[in-house]
């Protein structure tokens, strides 16, 4: 039976043509032929000309914003009859609220990445491309109850940004030198598998074939959110599995729904 995954990105994909197109060729690659991932970004023009999406996390308040597109996009590919929703960016934009918004599974990278280390390796290091953002991380992994698996949350020094890694595509060994000197420090300090904590790294790093520095596993996580999304609309077809409603993720009325979604649409119209 078909499977239709709405993948939402973090950043407007327009900005990053090597970037979407490989997203696509891995996602065919990674799920099964009766499987769907159809791309979608956030509105161009949501970062300044010139700014990297690594860099919206110095800012709570533009997080908050670019937090709102994507529950609202979700809610969307709820009502347009997707089976799924992936959220590719390993800060989990909207995760917990689209999870209280929508009845069809929402998985996300960061989440999903420490999902799948823990059956493969007990203790992850984390790399990403800034300070900031692996701030945020140290955070995250916490929420989520990993704190005790995450050894270290480290950061290219200096860092990188999108724009570099999307010129990485094409092939660069001084890119796979760069990563595996910084990984290497990880796993000096007991890491026993390598996450690369954003989308476009990861990507880079499976178009240069990177699996593995001095034979310790680099997950492979976006493949992992789209193989995940896809064995959690299996398990929701066949055996029933729901987001439970009793909790945090308790849904509310449609018709509040409606109305905030109503004042959303003219915050984000202004």
């Amino acid at each position: 039976m078909p499977i239709r995954i709405w993948h939402q990105s973090y950043t407007d994909l327009s900005r990053l043509p090597g970037y979407r197109a490989m997203l696509g060729d891995h996602a065919r690659a990674i799920c099964g032929p009766e499987t769907t991932v159809d791309l979608h970004g956030i509105r161009p023009g949501t970062y300044p000309e010139g700014m990297p999406p690594v860099a919206m996390t110095k800012f709570n308040y533009g997080l908050k914003l670019t937090d709102l597109q994507v529950v609202d996009n979700i809610v969307t590919a709820e009502r347009e009859g997707y089976d799924a929703v992936a959220i590719s960016c390993f800060l989990d934009p909207g995760l917990e609220e689209a999870r209280s918004l929508v009845d069809i599974p929402v998985v996300s990278s960061c989440e999903t990445a420490l999902l799948v280390s823990s059956t493969v390796a007990r203790s992850f290091g984390f790399l990403t491309l800034d300070e900031n953002m692996a701030a945020y991380l140290r955070k995250l992994v916490v929420h989520h109850g990993f704190g005790g698996k995450v050894n270290v949350v480290a950061a290219f020094d200096p860092p990188i940004d999108e724009h570099e890694l999307d010129h990485a595509f094409a092939g660069s060994t001084e890119f796979v030198e760069r990563f595996s000197d910084q990984a290497r420090k990880l796993i000096a300090r007991g890491a026993d598998i390598i996450v690369p904590a954003e989308g476009v790294l990861n990507i880079a790093l499976v178009r240069n074939g990177v699996q593995a520095v001095d034979g310790t596993p680099v997950l492979d996580s976006y493949g992992s959110l789209v193989a995940f999304a896809e064995m959690m609309v299996q398990l929701r077809r066949k055996s029933g599995l729901q987001v439970s409603r009793v909790g945090e993720y308790a849904k509310p009325p449609d018709d509040v729904v409606a109305n905030l979604r109503h004042i959303v649409s003219d915050i984000m119209a202004r």
